[in-house]
């Protein structure tokens, strides 16, 4: 069998230098399938490191690879849950790289290389022929700046610049003339990892950047719809009517998560990879994501779809990002928390709730608002929904704590 090694990614320039070479040999078969993980660091816990290695490498080294196709073994982020560790082959990694790449594409890498928006940029770079530029704060080695970035796009010495980021470091560039220059300077500009507040993409489109929204996962390796539009080769469909569930097939899929074969034939089926979001396909194929399948909330006995509300808080334009959670208290009460990002605290408790209310109604209405200039992050940037739930959990704000 195939043997299943770890590559330990430090922050910085670095990390990308650790990966690519281990990357190349695993993708051509001339060496083991990897598994990367991070390295402890400032940014980066040793409790959080310990969660990707149970996922991507269990204890019991006796386990042999699933696969001997499989060259990958990528762990999720865990926001939702326990991590799990998605087996991906070489085959899938790449099958959608001529798509995405273009003829001259210079790839930077901006987002941890351990999850898959910032392993999914080495991946295409390496299908370029060129290596991707590592920006100086890749992996929290440093603070992420528009004069960071700028550097990068700078070095790319004119050719075909794409980059993929969060919406975080989005919003970071767009607010000084030095981060819009730069990003009007990509040919490319992906943003994946959660939804995009409207004002922010607002503010991205009236300065011309070549923006476009990325939706997919670790399991389909890394984005497969770009701007509500499948990419060659990709289907996308409704389990049905009644549930919206969204379901991905095409080459890039993985194969199942590593040493969980009942949770693998659960998702990745004849029909294709079942996800864990709803949403509806027009006839033309646009695909529209409402949120995830699991995220209706029963609030004194109506059914609220919290992907819905932050969908009604995002569009508020003093909104710069947000999270809706729901907060389980005792005799299966529940209640509705929302986290906003905004620069005016002292006022948009108030405009949410009554925004909320009239899109949505009554019960739809968090009945507690977690207000922050800058809403916690993931190292792999997405919004860390533990720590909001603990700061709602001691709120005492909560209905059951009132």
């Amino acid at each position: 069998m195939r043997p299943l090694t770890s590559v330990l990614v430090p922050p910085g320039p670095a990390g990308l230098t650790a990966l690519l070479d281990p990357l190349r040999m695993a993708l051509t078969g001339a060496g083991p399938a990897i598994a990367p993980l991070p390295m402890v660091s400032p940014t980066i816990s040793t409790e959080y490191v310990g969660r990707l290695r149970a996922a991507s490498l269990p204890d019991d080294v006796s386990q042999p690879l699933e696969s001997d196709e499989v060259a990958v073994v990528l762990a999720t982020s865990g926001s939702m849950g326990q991590p799990k560790g998605v087996l991906l082959t070489a085959a899938g990694l790449t099958a959608l790289d001529g798509v995405v790449n273009g003829a001259n594409a210079q790839w930077i890498a901006a987002l941890p290389l351990h999850s898959m928006g910032g392993f999914n940029v080495a991946v295409r770079a390496l299908a370029s022929d060129r290596d991707p530029i590592a920006l100086a704060s890749l992996g929290g080695a440093q603070p992420f700046t528009s004069a960071v970035f700028a550097d990068a796009v700078e070095r790319a010495n004119g050719a075909q610049v794409h980059v993929s980021l969060v919406a975080a470091q989005l919003r970071r560039l767009l607010a000084d003339e030095l981060g819009i220059a730069a990003l009007k300077a990509c040919e490319l500009v992906l943003i994946g990892a959660g939804p995009l507040a409207a004002s922010t993409r607002a503010i991205a489109l009236e300065n011309e950047v070549h923006l476009v929204t990325s939706y997919g996962m670790t399991e389909t390796s890394g984005g497969c719809v770009f701007d509500g539009r499948p990419l060659l080769g990709v289907q996308v469909e409704t389990a049905s009517e009644s549930s919206g569930t969204l379901v991905i097939s095409g080459p890039m899929l993985a194969t199942g998560y590593r040493l969980q074969p009942k949770l693998t034939k659960l998702h990745f089926t004849a029909a294709g990879f079942i996800t864990s979001d709803h949403g509806s396909v027009d006839a033309e194929g646009f695909v529209t994501i409402l949120g995830r399948a699991d995220d209706v909330i029963n609030i004194n006995g109506v059914n609220v779809s919290a992907g819905a509300v932050e969908q009604v808080i995002g569009d508020i334009n003093e909104v710069t990002a947000v999270l809706v959670l729901s907060i389980a208290g005792p005799s299966e009460e529940n209640a509705l928390v929302a986290a906003v990002e905004t620069s005016s605290t002292s006022t948009i408790e108030s405009v949410v709730k009554t925004t909320v209310q009239q899109r949505l109604g009554l019960a739809a209405v968090p009945c507690h608002v977690i207000v922050q200039t800058e809403l916690p992050m993931l190292p792999n940037g997405k919004v860390d929904r533990e720590v909001l739930r603990m700061i709602a959990t001691q709120s005492g704000r909560l209905p059951w704590q009132r």
